[in-house]
């Protein structure tokens, strides 16, 4: 090769034909470059370049966070699922750990580093793991960044080429957007190339390629999150595997002295981990990920130390009580948050509880304390998503199912949805979705209380033709969530360890004993609620209650009359119901067909859509929730 040919942007594949001293010859230089080092590169003297290169790669390994609980020569196992399918983290990790349990042994320093040297040596003799691989290049990424200081001269620049041939190659590869899922291609379009161009520096055009990986980070972070942070639904599934990306990546600048983010992302980088620290499960996994998550809380930790989330700040508390990983397993621990009675006082400022119609995303939950109730909604797609936390303890968690049914037939209904009411106060979060479809409107609600641990889950429709309806809902239980039904009543238990939540199904009569036009049961696991109606509507509301002080009290619940002008109305036309559990009772009243004049439902007379109200010991309705 001749000289000068090895620079970011060539087309080289490998160089690995040639020798160490005819390599380092080969390379093009910064103009700005470590005089030193590029003296010693000339020379073809590898042991002067290898002292240099130590001192240059020194900065990339400081400590930069108290509270990171994984390595840094771990972090890149954040993303340790990002490439199952093509079977090669395996290699990756336990290559990782076993240079970790070298670290963490209490071996003397020269022993210390002459097992990892031939852990090193052995791992690139047997050419794995493969720096080609976006995983294996990050692993030997961290190994150059963490390990420099202890491999021998020959070791580390052998290692050094390796990796600068590998990031070269990764510069020059163009995938198609399409085919790739968004992880995937910030980890090889913006965090490989920026954190190439902080190791490799001195190297002709690094610093094109370090920007290009910036410019890449910055965008995509704009591009996935609305304007208060909250991210994209479309990226819960994997959103752990997107976090790790940025993460890394502000991490390692802000220990090479180069800043990740300007002003403008900087501050959308923070809002980002506030949001998802309210939807993030008591031990640091967020809400409708695939679950396939290595050191979760580890991850969130150090995303709100490098977002520079103040100790006072709700979101950072919340986020440092998460227990600590166990770095051994990618075991996904059970959250074991207290039953909480007292609630803290609301904060406006500082609520937890969001909702984006751009993110397709609503997160409804009473505080920002350990053991606390939350329900995560997501509705970018046909069929919304759900997953409800009461205590930190998944109850509910996977797709929001409905079919409807006109005397025996599906019909077809909307495909995307709208919110069409948010409301948050001291007492509640509340949603409300719907979609329009041909002939059919669909809806659906949801309410969290903030201060009493119940929550209500309804859904039904309006219709133009009449006929027999049946409506078919299904929401998967969670991981670990037992299902006991009544004997007697047509409520259900769900238990998981020393938590037991009611669900009461209010449009189905209470005694099994007496016909109901529905079941509400256990099929397949999942919480499916059947429910048929003559007419042009349907409305099925489901209260689910897990507060400790009612776990043993009596309960009743009922339909109720409603009445407008003097006429009682029709199940399709308006409904209410009422459900008393121990002292307390509430009343859920739809109209479903629009009247003349307000109507009357057990003695409250209302002109609203909606209303969701408790009452008073007085016996006087206090309404929590009025929609027009």
């Amino acid at each position: 090769m001749a000289d000068g040919q090895i620079e970011f942007g060539s087309d080289i594949t490998s160089t690995a034909e040639l020798s160490d001293e005819m390599a380092l010859q080969s390379i093009r230089w910064r103009t700005s470059a470590d005089r030193k080092l590029v003296a010693a590169a000339k020379a073809g003297d590898c042991s002067r370049f290898a002292g240099a290169l130590r001192k240059g790669l020194g900065s990339h390994c400081k400590s930069a966070h108290k509270s990171n609980i994984t390595p840094t020569l771990l972090q890149s196992l954040w993303s340790r699922h990002a490439f199952d399918d093509n079977g090669s983290t395996g290699e990756v990790c336990r290559f990782l750990m076993d240079l970790n349990r070298q670290l963490r042994s209490s071996k003397s320093e020269a022993k210390q580093s002459a097992a990892i040297s031939r852990i090193v040596k052995g791992a690139l003799k047997t050419g794995g793991p493969d720096a080609e691989d976006p995983i294996g290049l990050l692993g030997w990424m961290s190994v150059l960044a963490e390990l420099s200081s202890q491999l021998e001269d020959e070791l580390l620049v052998n290692l050094w080429r390796r990796t600068l041939d590998a990031s070269i190659l990764c510069s020059q590869r163009h995938g198609t957007d399409k085919e790739e899922l968004i992880d995937r291609l910030l980890l090889v379009r913006g965090e490989i190339p920026w954190r190439g161009g902080l190791l490799f520096a001195d190297v002709r055009h690094a610093g094109q390629m370090r920007k290009a990986g910036r410019s890449y980070l910055r965008n995509e972070l704009e591009a996935l999150t609305d304007g208060d942070g909250t991210p994209h639904a479309r990226t819960l599934h994997r959103l752990p595997l997107t976090l790790a990306a940025f993460v890394r990546s502000a991490d390692a600048g802000e220990k090479s002295g180069k800043s990740l983010w300007d002003a403008e992302s900087a501050e959308r980088f923070e809002q980002l981990i506030e949001r998802v620290a309210a939807m993030c499960l008591d031990d640091g996994r967020t809400a409708l990920s695939n679950g396939a998550s290595f050191a979760p809380a580890s991850l969130m930790k150090t995303a709100s130390s490098l977002a520079g989330l103040g100790k006072q700040v709700p979101a950072a508390q919340r986020v440092h009580a998460f227990p600590d990983d166990s770095l051994m397993s990618s075991r996904v621990k059970d959250a074991r948050g207290r039953l909480r009675k007292k609630m803290p006082r609301f904060d406006e400022e500082n609520s937890p509880s969001s909702q984006s119609d751009w993110a397709g995303l609503a997160c409804l939950r009473n505080n920002w304390l350990s053991g606390s109730d939350c329900c995560v909604v997501t509705h970018h797609q046909a069929q919304p998503q759900v997953c409800l936390t009461a205590f930190e303890r998944p109850l509910l968690d996977g797709d929001w199912q409905t079919t409807i049914e006109l005397d025996g037939n599906v019909v077809a209904t909307g495909d995307g949805w709208d919110c069409v009411c948010w409301f948050s106060d001291k007492d509640v979060d509340y949603l409300e979705l719907q979609s329009e479809g041909e002939g059919i409107t669909t809806f659906r609600q949801v309410l969290l209380s903030r201060t009493d641990h119940w929550l209500l889950l309804t859904e039904g429709f309006l219709a133009k033709e009449q006929g027999d309806y049946r409506l078919s809902s299904r929401i998967p239980f969670a991981d670990g969530v037992s299902v006991d039904a009544c004997q007697w009543t047509r409520q259900m238990t769900l238990s998981r360890g020393k938590l037991a939540a009611q669900v009461y199904p209010l449009a189905l009569d209470q005694q099994r004993v007496n016909n109901a036009h529905g079941t509400l049961s256990n099929e397949n696991g999942c919480l499916t609620l059947h429910q048929t109606m003559k007419g042009k509507a349907i409305y099925a509301p489901l209260v689910i209650d897990w507060s400790p002080d009612r776990r043993r009290r009596e309960s009743q619940w009922r339909q109720l009359t409603v009445v407008e002008e003097g006429k009682v109305l029709r199940p399709d036309e308006a409904c209410g119901f009422r459900l008393r559990v121990g002292k307390h009772q509430w009343l859920i009243y739809r109209s479903l067909q629009p009247g003349e004049t307000a109507r009357t439902v057990l003695g409250h007379h209302t002109p609203h859509e909606t209303v969701i109200a408790e009452f008073a010991t007085s016996g006087e309705v206090e309404p929590l929730v009025m929609v027009e």
